[in-house]
Order: C-alpha cells, then sequence, then structure tokens
C-alpha cells in the first residue's frame, strides 16, 4: 500500500483513478489544481505522484519541475488528454523532466495500475 497523491482539474479523471487506486489497496490524495497539489505534497510527502499536464495555473510540468526541487526521489506519472498540443508531445517533455510513467487518456485499469506498480518498484 502506498500513499498516492493524484492532480487533476477534470473531477471525473481524478475521480475515476482514485477508485481505480482505492480499488488496488493503496491511500490517495485528489488535488484539483497544481497550487492545490504542491501544497499538499508539501504537507504529506507522498510515495507517489500522478499530474494531469494541462491545468490552469501550474501545469502538470511545472509540477514536475517544483516536485523535482523539493523531493527528487518520489516517482511521478504524467497523464494527459492532449489538448492544443499534441499529447505525445506533452508526455515526452514530461519524460524529460522527470516523470517515470507516461499514460494517454483515456486509459484503461490495467495500464494505471501497471504504471504505478512499475513507478512504485518492487
Amino acid at each position: 500500500m502506498a500513499r498516492v497523491l493524484v492532480i487533476d482539474d477534470d473531477e471525473v479523471s481524478r475521480t475515476l483513478v482514485k477508485r481505480m487506486l482505492d480499488g488496488e489497496g493503496h491511500l490517495v490524495e485528489e488535488a484539483h489544481d497544481g497550487a492545490e497539489g504542491l501544497r499538499l505534497f508539501g504537507e504529506n510527502t507522498p510515495d507517489l505522484v500522478l499530474t494531469d499536464i494541462n491545468m490552469p495555473g501550474l501545469d502538470g510540468h511545472d509540477v514536475i519541475e517544483a516536485i523535482r526541487v523539493m523531493h527528487a526521489d518520489v516517482p511521478i506519472i504524467a497523464i494527459s488528454g492532449g489538448g492544443a498540443t499534441p499529447k505525445d508531445e506533452l508526455l515526452l517533455k514530461a519524460s524529460n523532466l522527470g516523470a517515470v510513467e507516461i499514460i494517454m487518456k483515456p486509459f484503461e485499469f490495467r495500464q494505471l495500475v501497471g504504471a504505478v506498480e512499475r513507478a512504485l518498484g518492487p
């Protein structure tokens, strides 16, 4: 069981991820944007962060950069459904910033669980 922080401005996506990870026995905390995510991260460092890329204000790239400064060894999974910039480009940048896994929306349960297991390691 891991403590997981899910940062996503889309309530439906955030709730779906929470339910999936709760079902796997993880303790999930939710943030509705990057600023709230960084605040929660600072209050109680999680074992894993899942962040959407396209969010208003602090986007996922900003979140990844800030977390890498605060706590370089916490694994981060980047998630994106795209937008004006192609998903591949957004996720490649996230990977270059330090995301250990990338997932494209829409995703399946097994994709999410597999990425979480790989990110957390043995």
